[in-house]
């Protein structure tokens, strides 16, 4: 299974960027760019290891290593706020 947002986070995309709401501790963040194209996975389910390939795919001058750590960044935060879960 992949990633996703727990039924107590809405994902929601803006002109602008995107909305990452928590509904239980009114925690939001506000996700634009590279965030806002990963969100957009994980509310597709999408594996780590899928959303890694897209990223290296879209923006091969960043390096995998690199787009890795970011990722792996983004997602421990994300988690950290209990905004993703692995389903």
């Amino acid at each position: 299974m992949g990633l996703g947002f727990p039924g107590n986070v809405v994902f929601r995309e803006e002109p602008e960027g995107g909305i990452v709401f928590n509904v239980d501790t009114g925690e939001m963040r506000f996700v634009e760019g590279v965030a806002r194209g990963i969100c957009r996975l994980i509310d597709r389910r999408r594996k780590r290891n899928e959303i890694l390939s897209e990223l290296e795919a879209r923006y091969p001058e960043i390096g995998s290593v690199r787009l890795a750590e970011d990722l792996d960044d983004f997602l421990s935060a994300l988690r950290a706020s209990s905004m993703l879960e692995d389903s």
